[in-house]
C-alpha cells in the first residue's frame, strides 16, 4: 500500500474492504500497522473480522503496534459489547508491560483499555479479578 500520509487514518480506509491489508502490514512489521488496525476496528461492522487481528497486534514485537491494539480493545468493547477469554488474557499480560511508547508505558494503555472493557463488555464474561479491578459503571437506584 502506498500512501502519501500513512499516519492519517482516513488514508487507511481501504482496509474495510480489504482486511488482509492489515495482515500484510503485520507481516511486514510496518510501523503503521496499528493505524491500519484502528481504521479497521472503527469502521468494519463484523466482530469476527477485527477480533483476531487485535489479538495478533497485542503480541507484536513493535510497542507502538501493541499500544494501538490496546486502543482497539477499548473500541472493540464499546462497538461490539463483547470480549472473550483469550482477549482478556492478552489484556492482563499488557497490564504489566513496562515497554514505553512516546514516554507512556504500554501498561497505561492497557489500563485505559481495561476500563473500557469493564464499562462496555458483559460482566458475566469477565473473570472475577477483572471485575474487582475494573468495575465499570455502578448502578444507581436513585433514578
Amino acid at each position: 500500500m502506498t500512501i502519501e500520509e500513512p499516519w492519517y487514518i482516513g488514508s487507511w480506509m481501504e482496509v474495510v474492504e480489504r482486511p488482509d491489508t492489515v495482515d500484510e502490514a503485520f507481516e511486514q512489521n510496518d510501523e503503521y500497522a496499528g493505524v491500519a488496525l484502528l481504521a479497521l476496528v472503527l469502521n468494519h461492522p463484523e466482530a469476527e473480522v477485527v477480533l483476531p487481528r487485535i489479538k495478533q497486534a497485542l503480541v507484536s514485537p513493535r510497542a507502538q503496534t501493541r499500544a494501538n491494539a490496546l486502543q482497539c480493545v477499548g473500541h472493540y468493547s464499546r462497538l461490539h459489547a463483547s470480549i472473550d477469554r483469550e482477549l482478556v488474557g492478552l489484556l492482563r499480560r499488557a497490564l504489566s508491560d513496562q515497554s514505553r511508547v512516546g514516554g507512556y508505558r504500554i501498561s497505561g494503555y492497557a489500563g485505559h483499555a481495561a476500563d473500557d472493557v469493564g464499562m462496555f463488555a458483559p460482566r458475566r464474561k469477565l473473570p472475577r479479578w477483572f471485575r474487582r479491578r475494573f468495575a465499570g459503571p455502578r448502578r444507581s437506584n436513585r433514578w
